[in-house]
């Protein structure tokens, strides 16, 4: 069974399975009730992974103060309709432009595949919504915990950062080279990645947990020199991504399709089956680009 571990005394890392890597939900501990962070891709994980999780730290799902999302895509937000089936004093938490992404997010997974439908899988068949109970807007403290909007990977993705332990939780928002599943970066916001990386450096982070184990290093950073060389590699990263999209296109290649295969290659990743993901980020970055030059 898959178990809560420790990253500090008051934040708790769970693995849910999803795909062929998993994704993360936080358990924030805290005198005025626990909170969760994201809720895996599925009703069936809620059950299956979550539930039992927190039962072995002699929690039910009714005692979670809250489930906040740290951006709308299903993988992080597919469970939060069962849990408040399950649990319905359970408050909802997103930023406050993601309230409609929340309503519905099935049809928020269908717009994202519709751009390069050939290249895109069906979207999940079930990924139903909720009406959030809390709007969050940049600042906001829920708790311990701050929120932080750093779009980049989408422009509502958000961090929390638990004020106590330095502690900043990051759903996707820091993507280094992607995850074995995504081939390489995904930003649908390239524009303002930089900006929210910068702005992460400048908080006093001590620890990093993400969402997904990131290539080249994993889901975690412990102390305040490893969450700094953290960032600063994400950085690197998407300089490097950058860069190599804009030679492709002085060189005249901008087929979105060959320059998503090339930049999986360059980083090293693994080139998925259905390329609709890396080629989401060249394109982002071409339109970046190209609004730079005019």
């Amino acid at each position: 069974m898959e178990r809560f571990t420790p990253v500090t005394d008051d934040v708790l890392l769970l693995k849910v399975p999803f795909a062929v890597v998993w994704t993360g939900v936080v358990l924030v501990l805290d005198d005025d009730g626990p909170i969760l962070v994201d809720s895996g891709g599925s009703a069936e994980t809620v059950d299956s992974t979550i539930v039992p999780a927190l039962r072995a730290l002699g929690l039910e799902l009714s005692d979670i103060r809250c489930v906040l999302a740290t951006h709308i895509h299903g993988d992080h937000v597919g469970g939060i309709a069962r849990m408040r089936e399950l649990a319905p004093s359970i408050s909802v938490g997103v930023l406050r432009e993601s309230r409609q992404r929340m309503r519905d997010p099935h049809r928020y997974s269908r717009e994202i595949r519709a751009r390069f439908p050939e290249h895109s899988p069906e979207p999940p068949a079930v990924l139903d919504g909720v009406e959030p109970d809390l709007l969050l807007d940049d600042g906001d403290l829920v708790g311990p915990l701050r929120v932080i909007h750093t779009p980049g990977h989408d422009v509502d993705a958000c961090c929390f950062f638990d004020t106590r332990s330095g502690t900043l939780i990051t759903g996707d928002s820091l993507q280094l080279n992607g995850t074995l599943s995504q081939g390489c970066a995904l930003l649908f916001d390239p524009a303002r990645y930089l900006t929210s990386l910068h702005r992460l450096l400048d908080l006093p982070v001590q620890n990093i947990v993400c969402g997904h184990p990131y290539l080249p290093l994993g889901e975690l950073a412990i102390g305040e020199r490893e969450a700094r060389k953290f960032l600063a590699t994400c950085i690197g990263c998407y300089e490097h991504d950058r860069g190599l999209v804009a030679g492709m296109a002085s060189a005249g290649v901008t087929d979105p399709l060959a320059v998503a295969r090339a930049l999986v290659a360059q980083v090293g990743g693994a080139e998925p089956e259905k390329m609709f993901l890396p080629m989401h980020t060249v394109a982002a970055y071409q339109e970046a680009a190209e609004k730079e030059q005019s």
